[in-house]
């Protein structure tokens, strides 16, 4: 019986401990190199040439201070091919690229603007270890000027990017959270055109780096940037609106403007036909919060809605001037087409092949409307 029990004992114990984790791979941590970020650029004579930031661990000595060195350092390799390139890294590194941990791509403008973006960007796609989550840029210039820069806050330059691309989006509307999951969505739906998020060397001495405005991509290849002031009416057509903020002029009083934060804002956008023609209209609805008030006295119901409306002719002109220049460049990113495509398969099938051109003489109906939440630590609203 004893016999039998200690069978089973350790048969049990093996079933265990074929069900363990463990380590995939091999390798070790001193034969991997962690990639924070990459950039891509073309030489005069079409190779790419890459910049990889790999990241630096810091080693203590016991009773010593940590050590002042760069916390990454920066390769570069150059090839007719990524891959080629990638497999040149151990030769400078001396590790082995790990992907897994990347931060950021960044495509300098020249190549976005000569090579299709899905095809240089292809490996990353098909590779395992990079994550379809990693942010990807087009930068003004070269992009291996951005990952040369110091990082202000960060611990590495990627890292530094990453953020201020994520906070530029969430708190400033002046760029869009972009990555490689979103080039791949937007490329392989029915109207390609595409939008990324867009990265620039300051002119000011410290030569800090910015992220604002948008590359606008027609067929793969990179068109024209969509300017700053620009962003914030397209992130109201697309819905994706996170938080922002808005001015206005004070009448009779040079220089002095009002300002309000955008709390929320809500897009509804509504396609019907029209003898086989599409009537696109927009509703937005919005809430602000004032935040500075140096013209304006709000008294009653009706000075409310006065100020109300002026700052929903502020939403209303940005929009229009984002309209307009998408429709001068033939570019429509809002959507529009896509959506024809989902209520009406057969209906886009006809508009499709000459969708640029109707774009840009499409009328567009926008009615904006904003609510007053709060007038921030002093009372700004009247009583109801």
């Amino acid at each position: 019986m004893k016999k039998q029990t200690g069978i089973l004992l350790i048969a049990s114990l093996f079933m265990i401990f074929m069900l363990l984790t463990g380590c995939w791979s091999k390798y070790e941590l001193t034969e991997r190199g962690f990639v924070m970020g990459v950039a891509l650029d073309e030489t005069k004579d079409g190779k790419i040439e890459m910049l990889t930031q790999i990241y630096r661990p810091a080693s203590v000595e016991t009773g010593k201070s940590a050590t002042t060195q760069s916390s990454s350092v920066n390769i570069h390799t150059q090839d007719d091919t990524v891959m080629e390139a990638v497999r040149d890294i151990p030769i400078h590194l001396g590790r082995k690229a790990q992907w897994s941990h990347t931060r950021v791509i960044i495509v300098g403008e020249k190549l976005a603007r000569n090579q299709d973006l899905g095809k240089i960007l292809d490996i990353f796609y098909r590779d395992h270890e990079p994550r379809s989550s990693v942010k990807l840029l087009i930068s003004k210039g070269p992009a291996h000027k951005m990952l040369e820069k110091q990082p202000l806050i960060e611990q590495t330059t990627a890292q530094q990017i990453l953020r201020t691309e994520e906070f530029s989006y969430l708190n400033a509307a002046k760029t869009m959270d972009t990555s490689l999951l979103d080039l791949l969505l937007q490329q392989e739906s029915a109207h390609p055109d595409t939008v990324l998020s867009y990265v620039y060397r300051n002119s000011n001495p410290e030569q800090t780096l910015s992220t604002a405005g948008l590359a606008l991509i027609k067929n793969g290849k990179m068109k024209t940037v969509l300017p700053p002031d620009k962003v914030e009416g397209l992130l109201a057509l697309r819905n994706e609106y996170q938080s922002g903020v808005l001015e206005i002029p004070c009448a009779g009083m040079k220089g002095d403007k009002e300002t309000a934060e955008v709390l929320s804002l809500r897009t509804a956008r509504k396609v019907t036909m029209k003898d086989g023609n599409p009537i696109v209209s927009y509703r937005i609805k919005g809430e602000l919060a004032i935040t500075e008030l140096k013209c304006t006295a709000i008294a009653s119901i009706k000075d409310e809605q006065a100020f109300l409306e002026k700052f929903s002719a502020a939403l209303l002109r940005q929009t229009s001037a984002t309209i307009k220049f998408l429709q001068k460049n033939k570019l429509e990113v809002i959507g529009i087409g896509n959506q024809i495509y989902r209520q009406s398969p057969g209906a886009w099938h006809k508009l499709q092949p000459d969708w640029d051109e109707r774009f840009a003489d499409l009328p567009i109906d926008v009615l904006v409307e904003f609510k007053l939440v709060t007038g921030g630590t002093m009372n700004s609203k009247p009583a109801s």
